[in-house]
């Protein structure tokens, strides 16, 4: 039986033979190797044995390394060179997505401290009611360090505009249908939480409703909180816009569509026309349904567990 390794091959027959060249050929060999398995899964790997045999002691006895030292630094050396071609085919446009939400949220806190130091800094000076941009152009033309501030203050913000629209263009291309429904802003921030849209497909519709929501779920685990309703989707018109005590049942409603556009652009990419009408009939339900005309909190006996399901489409 012939079983492919890291460095060769190992043969019953014809003992341990290596690859030709260095780490890059090595790997070159080995990421087509990773790929075809990928694909046909690992049980259905051709050449390998169900008890895999000591390859270290098949190749240092077929005289392809000299000693254990020279085999661990080339296997050192293989692994590196691994390592660095897994990351460099990861820096693809959803990890450009990522770092994008990251320096837009990191411009808002930014720009959000400087325009409280600008408040409180102007106060020594008049007692104009302004704040935030408004301010900063008030103190822009100032030759002392307020006018510095004032300046940068309003770099920050145009810069802040230009990261925000090359955001919603990115979200767009890499998530259309979860853009559609939350729009790319939150969308963004949702595959941003989730580490990843391919992470975010995975995960149930109960864990999106609660994203952001971590603290509160813990309490609630400790018996310390109710359980939270919803999390960062309270952002969504569709649980903003619905009346408090309806509004668990709306992030329920919206976190499972939301699940459902998550696995279509990660699966297929090709963007479902069905899915905004559909939450938008299901939110309408939610605010007519008898539920709203009673206690607050308390859900109408028919409704109470329902979830949703692609079905519901």
């Amino acid at each position: 039986m012939k079983m492919r390794t890291w460095f060769g091959h190992i043969d019953d027959e014809f003992g341990a033979s290596r690859l030709p060249g260095g780490a890059a050929e090595i790997v070159e060999g080995l990421m087509g190797v990773l790929e075809e398995e990928a694909s046909s899964g690992w049980e259905g790997s051709a050449g390998r044995p169900a008890v895999q045999p000591d390859i270290r002691k098949a190749a240092l006895e077929a005289g392809l390394f000299p000693d254990d030292a020279e085999y661990n630094a080339a296997l050192r050396e293989v692994a590196m060179e691994l390592v660095r071609r897994r990351l460099r085919a990861s820096t693809g446009a959803e990890a450009e997505l990522l770092q994008t939400i990251e320096a837009l949220d990191d411009l808002n806190e930014v720009i959000n401290r400087l325009e409280e130091r600008l408040y409180e800094w102007s106060r020594l000076h008049d007692d104009r009611r302004l704040r935030g941009r408004a301010l900063a152009e008030a103190l822009a033309e100032e030759e002392e360090a307020i006018g510095v501030v004032a300046r940068s203050v309003l770099d920050l913000a145009d810069a802040r505009r230009s990261v925000q629209r090359s955001l919603e263009t990115a979200t767009v291309q890499a998530s259309p249908n979860l853009s559609s429904l939350a729009g790319p802003l939150l969308a963004a921030r949702i595959i941003s939480r989730a580490g990843g849209l391919a992470r975010l497909s995975e995960m149930p519709a109960s864990a999106i409703q609660v994203m952001g929501a971590e603290k509160s779920l813990f309490k609630h685990l400790r018996g310390k909180a109710p359980s939270p309703k919803h999390g960062m989707i309270y952002r969504h018109p569709a649980v903003m816009g619905t009346p408090r005590r309806l509004r668990g049942r709306a992030a329920r409603a919206l976190a499972a569509k939301l699940a459902i556009a998550a696995r279509i652009d990660r699966f297929s990419g090709e963007v479902n026309d069905r899915l905004k009408p559909a939450l938008d009939r299901r939110i309408d339900e939610i605010r007519a349904s008898p539920a709203g005309k009673g206690r607050p909190g308390m859900p109408s006996r028919g409704r109470r567990g329902r979830g949703e399901s692609p079905s519901d489409l």
